[in-house]
């Protein structure tokens, strides 16, 4: 399985892992500060374990999509 996720490695280097929510993991984490953490899909666990394994490091990046929800509340916020 190692040579699937090579290749898969290779050829692309964008992973999407769909729409995510960010958790608090804790309120206390080291001198009162609250630590964050953000759950990957468990739908492709293999692939976390053989990035995982080969300590190969990644970076993150964080698209906030625009929703009409959002702008009705800010627009509530606003009138009230």
């Amino acid at each position: 399985m190692s040579s699937m996720y090579e290749f898969v490695l290779k050829t692309t280097r964008v992973i999407d892992v769909g729409e995510r929510n960010v958790v608090m993991a804790t309120k206390d984490y080291g001198r009162g500060k609250p630590r964050f953490i953000i759950n990957l899909p468990t739908t492709r666990n293999d692939l976390w374990e053989y990035l995982w394994r080969n300590k190969i490091s990644i970076k993150v990046f964080i698209e906030i999509p625009k929703t009409e929800e959002r702008v009705e509340k800010k627009e509530e916020q606003v009138i009230e």
